[in-house]
């Protein structure tokens, strides 16, 4: 099981509902989701506490530290300070001591302790040793200065630095294959759904505006993951045998990319009313040579032709 460790920042962006300007929150809630799943280990380190014990507002902070109890916590090198009884905070030796010194030459060369952020920076660096020393996967960050430095800490200190964004992608791509192909076959089926029954009706209330944008967010952070394997399956569906080999024209290429940015283009509309406009759109067309009649029909037939197409890439995979 993959084991991961959350920064403070993606903790603070996950649970501080009051919080304007949080980054990552789909993702993170996404990550969050395979823990609870079973499918992944999260873990925050004891400098979490610390982080928040900086902030002023202790309403928040007070509220931050109960939301923040259910996540496991592990330890990191002990400092004076901040370390506190029984926390799982380590003594630190040698190794310890040198692992310090590399990551602050890394990210914060030339950090000296005048500097007006030296206790968050100390605590960014602490997150990482107890990351390091706890065996623990990939580090899960939004903080522009460690993520800068990704390169440097994997060929350098063996640390796995990733954004939710990344961490995300690459946890969806662990998953089963024929797994995610079945779950994104079965949203789908309730995307089309909501879909047709809103632009044939061309009226959408509320509650089917609040199940679309939940379906149609579900399935742009999932598409990823099945994108590949999915197109691949149509390429060969309409590729032509010759030989014992299959033969792909430009056309065939054309038709497929074709395929792909329309439904990358429905799946980033938020008014599902919009969307006859974009499905029925052709490359060098414009749907204005169409009635919106027209274009509702093309949208539906273009909905089944993604859900055929799923259903043949799902039974291919349940087949090996």
């Amino acid at each position: 099981m993959i084991k991961l460790t959350l920064d403070t920042n993606c903790i603070i962006n996950l649970l501080d509902y009051k919080s304007e300007s949080a980054t990552s929150v789909d993702e993170l809630a996404e990550i969050l989701r395979y823990a609870l799943d079973g499918d992944a280990n999260i873990a925050i380190t004891t400098r979490v506490e610390s982080d928040f014990d900086k902030d002023n507002d202790k309403d928040r902070k007070n509220e931050l530290l109960k939301r923040v109890s259910m996540f496991p916590v592990i330890g990191t090198v002990a400092r004076f300070d901040t370390t506190k009884l029984d926390s799982g905070d380590v003594l630190a030796g040698e190794n310890h001591q040198a692992l310090e010194e590399e990551l602050k030459n890394i990210i914060f060369p030339g950090l000296k302790k005048e500097d007006a952020h030296y206790g968050n920076k100390i605590n960014d660096i602490d997150h990482l040793i107890g990351h390091k020393i706890n065996n623990r996967d990939i580090f899960v960050t939004d903080d522009q200065q460690i993520l800068k430095r990704t390169e440097t800490l994997k060929s350098s200190q063996g640390i796995e630095v990733m954004d939710p964004k990344k961490v995300l992608e690459y946890l969806n791509l662990q998953g089963n294959k024929a797994v995610l192909a079945q779950e994104f076959y079965e949203k789908f089926l309730e995307y089309k759904e909501v879909v047709i029954e809103v632009i044939t009706s061309n009226h959408a209330g509320k509650e089917k505006l609040e199940k679309y944008e939940e379906l149609r967010k579900w399935l742009t952070r999932k598409y990823p993951a099945i994108k590949d394997g999915f197109l691949n399956f149509k390429f060969q569906m309409v590729s032509v045998p010759t030989g014992g080999q299959r033969i792909f024209g430009q056309d065939d290429l054309m038709s497929l990319q074709m395929f792909n940015d329309r439904l990358n283009g429905i799946l980033r509309e938020r008014d599902p009313l919009s969307l006859p406009q974009i499905a029925s759109t052709h490359r060098h067309d414009y749907s204005s040579y169409r009635s919106e009649s027209q274009q509702v029909q093309m949208t539906i037939s273009f909905l089944e032709s993604v859900e055929d197409g799923l259903s043949g890439y799902l039974g291919k995979l349940e087949a090996q």
